[in-house]
């Protein structure tokens, strides 16, 4: 006797599947820890350059007061750079009879948060300018 059997196959079997999909599971899983990485580090990335804005800012403004203009600055407020709100706060100190030294302290709040940024501003009283 020739027992010939012939098995047609035109799918998959449910294991076939089964495993297919544990894999694919697995993958994806994987892949959603990455981007969620991805986005912490982005946001702090974010954060980091608003903070880095609001430091240039900051010290710009410093830099163009005038002499006689540097002690009222002193105090803090809230202010926004970008989409990053932050308080700062400024303290002036008298190193000599033409020198200041300005602290400001940049503490982002909000949305996007960072650790605060401290800022050292040296201040020199200019020469007057003799017409001669």
């Amino acid at each position: 006797m020739n027992w010939d059997i012939t098995v047609n196959r035109n799918g998959f079997s449910l294991l076939e599947v089964m495993v297919a999909l544990t894999i694919m599971s697995v993958v994806l899983l994987a892949l959603g820890g990455l981007m969620f990485q991805v986005a912490q580090q982005s946001r702090s990335s974010a954060a980091t350059t608003y903070r880095t804005a609001a430091v240039q800012k900051v010290a710009a403004h410093m830099r163009s007061l005038p002499w006689d203009s540097i002690d009222g600055a002193s105090g803090c407020t809230a202010d926004s750079s970008g989409l990053m709100g932050y308080n700062r706060c400024i303290s002036v100190t008298t190193a000599g009879a033409k020198t200041k030294q300005i602290t400001v302290v940049i503490s982002p709040t909000g949305l996007f948060t960072a650790l605060p940024e401290t800022l050292l501003v040296v201040r020199f009283k200019s020469r007057p300018v003799s017409p001669f």
